[in-house]
């Protein structure tokens, strides 16, 4: 099991995923936002590309090694690296020691890459300790949580992302029965085997 680091100074490197950088540019300027305003300093290494998790899960290994030795190159400089993805940490966090384990270049830089990345949410509750954003809506509004199957199952999220969204005046989350359902996303799966993905 490797040790994860925790936050020395106030500083981190943001890997903005795939997802994010393409389709939801917004969620990663938001992240921005808010850690600038909690006091932290936010790079972002020009290098990053993908984590490698597409071609991982779909069993192309050494592709997905190649990758990933692009994101170590990347954030080799990085105290610590913060993404707006449970899928993404879990891939730097569980695959990479896997992908470079007995290398004796790499195997070090991979578990340090696994020990600093720290999923948003978590980095601010449980990196940082802060459990209200002292933040307030304009209305009141109720929110419900779908959690992601990576995010719930590899990296253990549950908590932080409800403790934040309910801390904002006028905010209420609810439980729903379905939270820890699969949504039929699953990356590629989506892609690959669209009608059982819609179907669930």
């Amino acid at each position: 099991m490797i040790k994860r680091a925790s936050p020395k100074g106030k500083r981190a490197s943001l890997f903005v995923t795939c997802m994010v950088d393409m389709l939801y540019p917004e969620t990663g300027m938001s992240v921005v936002t808010i850690l600038e305003h909690l006091g932290v300093e936010v790079d972002f290494p020009m290098g990053q590309t993908c984590c490698g998790q597409p071609a991982f899960n779909a069993g192309y290994r050494q592709e997905a090694r190649q990758v990933a030795l692009q994101f170590i190159k990347a954030f080799r400089d990085a105290e610590l690296i913060v993404v707006p993805s449970g899928s993404c940490g879990a891939m730097v966090r569980h695959e990479y020691p896997r992908l470079f384990a007995g290398d004796p270049l790499w195997q070090q830089e991979a578990e340090r890459m696994a020990s600093i990345t720290w999923e948003f949410t978590e980095f601010v509750v449980d990196g940082l300790g802060i459990t209200d954003l002292q933040a307030r809506l304009p209305q009141k509004q109720t929110f419900a949580f779908h959690d992601s199957c990576h995010g719930l199952r590899l990296l253990g999220l549950k908590q932080a992302g409800r403790t934040l969204v309910g801390s904002m005046e006028n905010a209420m989350v609810v439980e729903w029965d379905n939270s820890e359902t699969c949504c039929g996303f699953g990356g590629l799966f989506s892609v690959k085997m669209a009608d059982v993905s819609g179907a669930m």
